[in-house]
């Protein structure tokens, strides 16, 4: 089984997409990640912290048998990029994603209730009945 997941920013052109990690750092310094993602929002529109900025995350989970078989299914969760980071749990760009509906970033939501709504668990309930 393999996952691949990433956060989609509309204002960005749906950046940093599949290069999530990327955008990162070589030594994965999501820090480094949330700053880019703000100087790059803040390129597209100065007033973006009183607007909502829409997002989502996404997962792909695959399941690859041996003799070539396979089932791929994706999960999603909606969402937008909260004005200031906030949260110390989760990791990436959690501290920066507020699912629709609620009010805290997934970094500061306890980690038993972020995993009931979020977009591997999406994919996985898809996925499950092929094991």
């Amino acid at each position: 089984m393999s996952d691949d997941s990433g956060i989609e920013i509309d204002i960005l052109d749906k950046a940093p997409g599949v290069y999530s990690a990327d955008w990162s750092g070589k030594k994965r310094n999501f820090n480094l990640a949330i700053k880019k993602v703000y100087r790059e929002i803040s390129k597209k529109d100065k007033n973006w912290k009183k607007k909502n900025i829409r997002a989502r995350f996404i997962c792909v989970l695959t399941l690859y048998w041996p003799n070539g078989k396979f089932v791929s299914k994706i999960g999603k969760i909606e969402g937008r990029i909260s004005k200031f980071k906030k949260g110390k749990n989760g990791f990436g760009y959690d501290p920066i994603f507020i699912p629709t509906g609620k009010r805290l970033t997934f970094g500061e939501m306890e980690p038993q209730k972020k995993y009931k709504i979020d977009h591997r668990f999406n994919a996985f309930k898809k996925i499950r009945k092929f094991f």
